[in-house]
């Protein structure tokens, strides 16, 4: 990517070869590491099942590995962003330097990583390969589709005839190389695919639909700053807002005994993203009404005479209050659907249903390419306003389908025999508790 982006490169008219090429790789690299890596980092954490034990203060306490596990999600995704942050320098150098100096940040930072990997990779705790379930899968659907499972989709009691002990008591002689507790997890599994394909509408609403971000800048007057630079405020936002969730705003609530799951906490970050996407399309609205040419405001410096005004006067720094309500949202969508895609996955399928997580992103981008030629003047305010519609309607819909899963205890598919530290030692272990004024996350002092 940076010898496609050297001068000479450029001038040679040959740099879409090597571009193309090293845009390949990397999407191959993205779609090895990042299915991986969530369910290895919350493997380290040695908090797996619902425990007590005794601080040092001689008080009992419960330790929740659903509240560890987002501890462990929101310090990972705020690395992610710290990286992210680097769009910042590189915005600059862009448009500076030149974009092979912008690509060889990202290059340096990579080179760091197979250092950094071998020393940890004989410290990490790994779970031994088991193959995967997937074949299990498509036995279980079959089995329930043979016994009129197409009559009970979405009623009580499908995912029952897939159960060995129920084709047994049918007079089933087959071998089973799965279990009942087997065809409960595929089940949260489905569930989770089932939250996951509420995401892309969300994404659209938290970046705009295709470019319509970029097309709305283009018709505000930047001051000579690039108009992606306050794209890269979702990230700062971030890393901002991380910390202060994971050491205040959580463990108050938790302190006070306010149960906030993985659903309530979606469904938060989905209506935050649709409120932004308001806030995109009502300033794209004022850019067409401000604009000298009206309709035609992105393209406006191609239709105007050289020298006369082409930009909305609307200050850009308005682009900045959607940009940081969709970051906020992210922080309570993305870090509770890496939990689920892990908790709720059979043990060896993690990796691919954090995949299907992951997958949301290539079907947001489908949509937005499908969007591409609609995405022009003067049809920007429908562009913002068609999704965010949407997207609070899916709102609503997803809280009524998904809401009572907040209810139902927290549970992790996967053995914890070749996981366990001296950290799951308790004096007392128990099923997954109800929230309580003594329940805590991991390593945290009961206040």
């Amino acid at each position: 990517m940076i010898i496609s982006a050297l001068p000479p490169v450029l001038q040679s008219g040959k740099a879409f070869g090597p571009f193309a090429f090293s845009l390949y790789l990397l999407a191959i690299g993205a779609a090895q590491f990042k299915p991986n890596i969530s369910p290895t980092l919350i493997d380290q954490s040695p908090h797996k099942k619902a425990h007590i034990i005794t601080d040092k203060n001689g008080e009992k306490v419960i330790v929740d590995p659903e509240e560890s596990i987002n501890s462990v999600m929101l310090w990972f995704y705020l690395l992610i962003n710290v990286g992210a942050v680097f769009g910042i320098p590189t915005t600059y150098l862009a448009k500076l330097v030149g974009y092979w100096a912008a690509y060889l940040i990202p290059t340096i930072l990579y080179l760091m990583l197979p250092p950094l990997l071998w020393y940890l990779n004989p410290r990490l705790i790994k779970q031994a390969p088991g193959g995967s379930d997937l074949g299990n899968v498509f036995k279980v659907l079959g089995d329930i589709f043979a016994h009129g499972g197409i009559k009970k989709i979405g009623r009580a009691g499908f995912w029952d005839l897939g159960k060995p002990s129920v084709r047994r008591a049918a007079g089933s002689t087959k071998d089973y190389a799965y279990d009942d507790a087997f065809v409960n997890d595929v089940k949260r599994t489905f569930q989770a695919c089932a939250i996951f394909l509420f995401s892309p509408i969300w994404q659209i609403n938290d970046y705009g639909l295709g470019a319509a971000a970029n097309a709305l800048t283009a018709g505000l007057d930047t001051k000579g700053l690039p108009n992606d630079l306050f794209d890269n405020l979702n990230s700062v936002s971030i890393v901002v807002l991380i910390p202060f969730m994971n050491h205040i705003v959580y463990p108050f609530m938790r302190r006070k005994g306010i149960k906030w799951g993985s659903i309530s906490r979606i469904t938060f970050g989905f209506a935050l993203g649709t409120i932004g996407s308001i806030g995109y399309g009502l300033l794209q609205y004022y850019v067409y009404q401000t604009s000298p040419c009206g309709y035609n405001a992105s393209t406006c410096t191609e239709i105007v005479a050289a020298g006369e005004p082409a930009l909305s006067p609307i200050p850009y720094g308005l682009y900045a209050i959607p940009v940081i309500l969709g970051a906020i949202s992210e922080v309570f969508v993305n870090v509770s659907l890496y939990g689920i895609a892990y908790a709720m996955a059979p043990r060896n399928m993690k990796g691919l249903v954090a995949s299907l997580n992951l997958f949301s992103s290539a079907i947001t981008a489908i949509i937005g390419l499908a969007a591409a030629p609609a995405i022009k003047d003067p049809n920007l305010v429908w562009v913002f306003f068609g999704p965010t519609i949407a997207g609070g309607i899916l709102t609503v819909v997803f809280w009524i389908l998904f809401r009572k899963l907040d209810d139902d205890d927290f549970v992790l598919n996967t053995d914890l025999s070749d996981m366990k530290r001296d950290s799951d030692a308790s004096d007392e272990d128990i099923a997954p508790p109800a929230q309580t004024d003594k329940q805590v996350m991991a390593g945290e002092k009961k206040q």
